[in-house]
């Protein structure tokens, strides 16, 4: 049951970010949410081929850096949504770690690796606002 939950928790963050974001959606948010997945996503290939977490017995944990894109979205519009949403983040590295997927290195450090998205995302929603 809980492995269900683990695996929906994805696209229902990715449904209530869509929604939530509906009326603020456009091209350029498109393209920006492309960006930050191709860094993201990027990174992955090149840590995959350096092995920076393995040689640490680790794992980047690509499930973080999906969710980390969404949650950096929400809290570049709102901090309040995006900062229920990064709650809902631990909850689920809790979760994660609880059935052995990742542990809470792995998750952090995904992380971290992923916070110059909110830069971006704040940079959009700064200039939307102006």
């Amino acid at each position: 049951m809980l492995a269900y939950i683990a695996d929906l928790y994805t696209p229902i963050l990715a449904l209530f970010c869509l929604y939530y974001l509906r009326f603020k959606f456009n091209n350029r948010l498109a393209f920006l949410c492309f960006i930050a997945y191709c860094y993201v996503y990027g990174f992955a290939f090149i840590e995959l081929y350096f092995g920076w977490w393995a040689s640490m017995a680790s794992d980047f944990s690509s499930h973080t850096a999906s969710v980390m894109v969404i949650v950096c979205a929400l809290l570049g519009c709102s901090y309040k949504v995006g900062a229920y949403a990064l709650v809902s983040l631990f909850f689920y590295g809790a979760l994660m770690n609880y059935l052995d997927y990742h542990s809470w290195f792995d998750i952090l450090t995904t992380m971290l690796v992923c916070l110059p998205c909110l830069f971006i995302f704040k940079v959009f929603f700064n200039q939307q606002a102006k």
